[in-house]
């Protein structure tokens, strides 16, 4: 029974390891949080193209794999799926439209690995 404790815990520490070796960069930054490194894990073991990783009252915040230009193309078709239609860009921020409402998503390159923008809550409210 001890040599099946000594195991597991031997295992979760290798895990651990393994986890901060991959991902310590991303705890140890400045928006770095265990929920973005949890994200970027996700993002790396499923091949998915964003994650969520929170949520506040004004905006959700989503991480995806940084592709120069392509991450920002992510952001502008996933916008038009929700019915918005991009209208420029301006540094980091990108303006869309829908009818009279203009809102803007703040991106952000993080880490050189990653991308994270935020998405106004009233942008997929609206559908």
């Amino acid at each position: 029974m001890k040599k099946i404790i000594l195991l597991i815990c031997l295992l979760i520490v290798i895990l651990c390891t393994l986890f901060w070796i991959r991902y310590g960069q991303i705890l140890t930054a400045n928006e770095g949080t265990i929920r973005l490194g949890m994200a970027a894990a996700v993002l790396d073991f499923t091949g998915r193209e964003y994650v969520k990783f929170e949520e506040t009252e004004y905006v959700k915040r989503y991480v995806s794999e940084y592709q120069d230009e392509v991450s920002l193309e992510l952001v502008k078709k996933i916008m038009s799926d929700l019915g918005w239609s991009y209208e420029t860009q301006e540094g980091t921020a990108l303006f869309f439209r829908k009818d009279k409402d203009t809102i803007v998503v703040e991106t952000k390159v993080f880490l050189k690995d990653y991308f994270l923008w935020d998405m106004p809550l009233e942008a997929s409210d609206s559908k």
